[in-house]
């Protein structure tokens, strides 16, 4: 059974508040990052909850509401940011590189590791050989086995 005091707390955390610039709409992440005013923001928010934040995104705190539920999605990609929270969160994650918004390095093509070769040539050293059958060599009574 909650607390009452528990209770508040849980809401004041998760209570829906949306920045706003001068004409009035809702900034995104990508404007705050332009905008010092809600970069720092984000950081009197994260300072402030960046652990409980942390526990909702990492299953060690289990969601009590349905804004904390909403939030776990924003944290695993699943939905997009809506509250000033959730954007703080999100900007926070991809200040550091977290999955999933850490968007990966593209792999390089099969074909393109063959471009430095000429055509018909081996891509593998011929020391590769050398170094397995010298391996296997033994010397034993001064006669070599291999």
């Amino acid at each position: 059974m909650q607390s009452v005091a528990d209770r508040i707390e849980l809401s004041e955390r998760f209570s829906v508040f949306v920045l706003s610039d001068v004409a009035g709409r809702a900034m995104t992440a990508k404007e705050a990052v332009e905008d010092p005013r809600i970069a720092a923001r984000y950081e009197e928010l994260l300072a402030a909850h960046l652990g409980f934040y942390e526990a909702l995104r990492l299953r060690e705190r289990r969601p009590r509401s349905a804004a904390q539920r909403q939030f776990q999605d924003v944290a695993w990609g699943r939905a997009e940011p809506a509250s000033e929270h959730e954007k703080a969160y999100v900007w926070h994650l991809r200040r550091h590189r977290i999955a999933p918004f850490n968007p990966g390095a593209p792999s390089q093509h099969i074909d393109d590791a063959m471009t430095e070769f000429e055509p018909g040539s081996r891509p593998v050293s011929s020391e590769v050989g050398v170094k397995w059958d010298n391996a296997w060599r033994e010397i034993r009574g001064g006669r070599e086995f291999w």
